[in-house]
């Protein structure tokens, strides 16, 4: 296989990836995180088509593999139905060419949809290697196509990598750019390089809270949790379990955090069920992001 073939199906099994997984990705975002032109984008989704991978487009233009949403609806068949199928063509189909051409395809569609599948885990691995290999060796790595938690832009990050949350789901480095500790998530790096800079001897990671972010200092948080709000908690960070209190008056959770960030992401993402006792400073902290929302 000559080099530009196999940048080809490279790039190929990596847009199956990127459209297998969340979030969705416009045209413009998917030619931009392959590093081509969207001319060339749009040749791969209709060989896709081809292949028989069903390419949709939701209402904000946004690209996606229409299989991955309708995994276990009725109108797609099982594993073992399509082995069914493929067993019965084998054993039916004639010898003439429109025959085995049906039969190829669907050979090479059946055997690739598992490998689409595994993809993004597969992907997801290879990428915590890599910076564990950084971390050991304490080498800079630059994440490449890094898209951002706060926004929707692509760019390239040179991070010094300090450590992995205990989750694996974030890396806690150093940006060399903002020269500031930052925390980015493994499921939005692309790819990673390795830099000829080192990581500087000194550099420690500052600790996460049991929302996975970090900050200057650690802060008192007292809230009182509904039901639905105590039962989330618990589920989606086991962590927090110690830091919760049962009174008469009700459930409540009373821990430190290093950012407002993260549990204001719960918080707000619960509104009626969860009430802040104390401090004001997390308090005016939701209002401001309250008063930011776009209705």
């Amino acid at each position: 296989m000559n080099k530009t073939t196999e940048t080809a199906v490279y790039r190929v099994f990596k847009l199956i990836r990127l459209l297998n997984s969340t979030p969705r990705r416009s045209a413009r975002q998917l030619a931009q995180l392959l590093n081509t032109s969207e001319s060339t984008l749009y040749r791969h989704l209709d060989l896709l088509e081809d292949l028989g991978y069903p390419v949709e487009t939701d209402a904000y233009d946004r690209k996606f593999l229409q299989f991955q949403f309708e995994k276990g609806g009725k109108s797609v068949l099982e594993p073992d139905e399509l082995f069914f199928l493929q067993d019965h063509l084998q054993q039916t189909a004639s010898d003439t060419p429109e025959a085995q051409a049906i039969l190829h395809k669907f050979n090479l569609n059946l055997s690739m949809i598992p490998i689409a599948d595994a993809l993004p885990q597969l992907h997801a691995s290879r990428i915590l290697q890599l910076i564990r290999t950084g971390i050991e060796t304490g080498s800079c790595i630059a994440l490449k196509n890094y898209q951002s938690l706060s926004s929707d832009t692509v760019s390239d990050r040179r991070v010094e990598p300090l450590e992995l949350t205990s989750d694996y789901r974030y890396l806690i480095g150093w940006d060399l750019d903002k020269d500031r500790q930052s925390q980015f998530k493994i499921a939005r790096i692309t790819d990673i390089h390795f830099l000829d800079q080192k990581v500087q001897p000194q550099r420690v990671a500052s600790p996460t809270d049991l929302f996975g972010l970090t900050g200057d200092k650690w802060m008192d948080v007292k809230l009182k949790l509904s039901n639905l709000a105590h039962h989330l908690l618990v589920e989606e960070f086991s962590h927090s379990r110690p830091y919760i209190k049962r009174r008469r008056d009700g459930v409540f959770f009373e821990g430190q955090v290093r950012n407002w960030k993260g549990i204001g992401r719960f918080v707000l993402g619960l509104p009626g069920e969860i009430e802040v006792v104390q401090p004001e400073a997390f308090r005016e902290y939701l209002r401001k992001r309250v008063k930011g929302w776009q209705y």
